[in-house]
């Protein structure tokens, strides 16, 4: 399903902070007394090395400041295209990650209201893949129900609307090169605004006003 992948992104996002926070701590101790070292020279301290933080499935954390998804779309933008059904917008909060074969998911997630949640949201993700080869052996549509062409775009794209136990999922999958984009709409079943071919034209907008 779509959103299993968003929630892993925003545990990203706690986990990011985690790490964030790790950083910010004070000095490492002085070395004990009685150390030795070499007559008549001074030793040299071992560079610092930095290990990116990891994700349970082996995947690095891309530093939030260099998670780019949220310059595709402003608020201002969202609105426009979605009317109504994005008074209550929040800021928009980004995760990413590095698989350990090298695709870079990057995430911006704008909550519809102020509970936050991936289920009434919207998504945008970029995936890139480290080249042509391992992009042809992968599947952008792999979490889309029943995905339908879509032409007019810059690239190969699909829409599905994907219905799920609580909440449905408007998403616009768009492939071109080394990359994939993605813009997905979820709301909570209660406040399903719109139909298929709706939701469609909605996603349509903001891909045609993204910045690719």
């Amino acid at each position: 399903m779509m959103f299993s992948t968003k929630t892993t992104g925003l545990a990203s996002l706690g986990l990011i902070l985690v790490f964030g926070l790790s950083a910010c701590s004070g000095p490492s101790p002085a070395p004990s007394a009685g150390a030795s070292t070499s007559t008549g020279s001074t030793a040299a301290a071992s560079p610092s090395t930095s290990v990116p933080p990891t994700a349970r499935d082996g995947s690095s954390l891309i530093p939030t400041t260099d998670v780019g998804a949220c310059s595709l779309l402003s608020v201002e933008q969202i609105k426009a295209a979605l009317g109504d059904a994005a008074r209550d917008i929040q800021a928009g909060e980004v995760a990413g990650t590095v698989s350990p074969a090298g695709v870079r998911h990057e995430n911006c997630i704008y909550p519809l209201d102020t509970s936050g949640t991936t289920t009434h949201a919207v998504v945008l993700e970029t995936v890139t893949y480290p080249d042509e080869a391992s992009r042809a052996g992968a599947d952008p549509w792999e979490a889309m129900m029943s995905p339908t062409e879509v032409t007019g775009l810059w690239g190969e794209a699909r829409y599905a609307t994907n219905r799920l136990s609580q909440s449905t999922e408007h998403v616009l999958a768009v492939a071109e090169g080394t990359q994939v984009w993605k813009f997905i709409v979820s709301q909570p079943q209660e406040v399903s605004t719109w139909d298929a071919p709706e939701g469609l034209a909605v996603l349509r907008k903001l891909a045609e006003t993204a910045k690719i």
